[in-house]
């Protein structure tokens, strides 16, 4: 009888007071209530107002209403709760581990084709530029080597003794010269001599 009186005088909680008395978050304190008023044969549904006939007529009349729940039902419920929210929470968290190690792998896949792309880049850059320094090398040599003639000897002529052209040019000029030099005075001469020889002549007749 006792029990029940005080059963009777304890107060009952709004969803946001029970929250903050059992720090818990608003929607524990509504799965609490939900998994007592499922069925009205729940031993704890007298813990929880409004009761069924005024669920029934606040829904009837589409007046909204406040849950409340008595605190000794929601300390009785609160480790079941509990329970549920751990295996609840494993269950997210294991599920969760899942989607994440699974987003983790198809990265990693991705990542790995990436990188295989990106490696058969590098080698063909690396083919190309060796086939470029082998192209490289193989003109150096070539520009590099040098022709027949250029490690032969110089010929060289020995001193002509025979006069050079221009000398002989200038020796039949200078030949030349002296000739007409020669022919002018001559001829000259046979001018002047007749001239001589006639006055001469004038005066000794």
């Amino acid at each position: 009888m006792e029990g029940i009186l005080e059963a009777v005088t304890l107060p009952y909680l709004t969803i946001g007071e029970a929250a903050k008395q059992t720090n818990r978050s608003p929607s524990t304190i509504r799965r609490i209530i939900r998994s007592i008023i499922v069925g009205p044969s729940n031993e704890d549904r007298s813990g929880v107002e409004p009761t069924p006939k005024a669920v029934e007529a606040f829904k009837k009349k589409g007046e909204n209403f406040t849950w409340r729940i008595r605190e000794d039902v929601l300390l009785k419920n609160m480790s079941s709760a509990l329970k549920g929210e751990e295996k609840s929470a494993a269950r997210f968290s294991s599920k969760m581990e899942k989607d994440v190690l699974q987003i983790l792998r198809q990265e990693l896949d991705r990542k790995n084709m990436q990188i295989e792309k990106q490696w058969d880049v590098i080698q063909s850059l690396n083919d190309r530029l060796r086939e470029g320094n082998i192209l490289m090398g193989s003109l150096q040599q070539r520009l590099a080597l040098p022709t027949a003639d250029s490690h032969a000897p110089a010929a060289v002529s020995p001193p002509s003794m025979e006069p050079s052209i221009e000398t002989k040019r200038a020796s039949k000029r200078k030949a030349q010269d002296v000739k007409e030099k020669l022919s002018r005075k001559a001829s000259m001469e046979a001018v002047t001599k007749p001239s001589r020889r006639g006055v001469l002549s004038w005066l000794f007749r």
